[in-house]
Parts: C-alpha cells; sequence; structure tokens
C-alpha cells in the first residue's frame, strides 16, 4: 500500500490504468459480459480508485499492519 501512496490526487491516471487492464483482459480472450471478465475489472476499478488512492499525500500515513479487504465473486468482502 505504501508504495502506491504520497502520489496526490490522480484520477486521470487511474482512469487510464483501469482502461489498460480492461485491453490486458480482452487480449487475453476474456469479452465483455463474462463473469471472471466482470469480477477482475470490479476488483481493480475498486483497488484502484478506492484502496490504493486512500493515502495521497504520505507513504507515511498509511497505517502500520494493513491489509486489503478481501475480494470474491460477490464483490468486497468485509
Amino acid at each position: 500500500m505504501r508504495m502506491h501512496s504520497g502520489n496526490g490526487p490522480h484520477e486521470e491516471m487511474d482512469r487510464r490504468a483501469i482502461a489498460c487492464f480492461d485491453q490486458a483482459l480482452e487480449d487475453v480472450g476474456l469479452t465483455t459480459g463474462e463473469p471472471l471478465r466482470q469480477v477482475l475489472h470490479d476488483y481493480f476499478a475498486w483497488v484502484t480508485t478506492t484502496a490504493m488512492a486512500r493515502y495521497p499525500e504520505s507513504a507515511d500515513d498509511v497505517p502500520e499492519g494493513l491489509s486489503i479487504p478481501l475480494w470474491s465473486w460477490d464483490g468486497l468482502q468485509r
């Protein structure tokens, strides 16, 4: 998490990263509408825009022992 923190807000980069990830899913043959593609897209979009964007000011803001919540076929697991 620290590796992705402290870089300031970067919404445009997030959108581009998600678009690249979606293209990679297509490149390996996962077409729109396939459940696996949707779950992978949803996870990547969530982790990019939420979990990894949570500490934009400084990597030092990331709490010790922080873990990323689990994701499943049903989405975010708390």
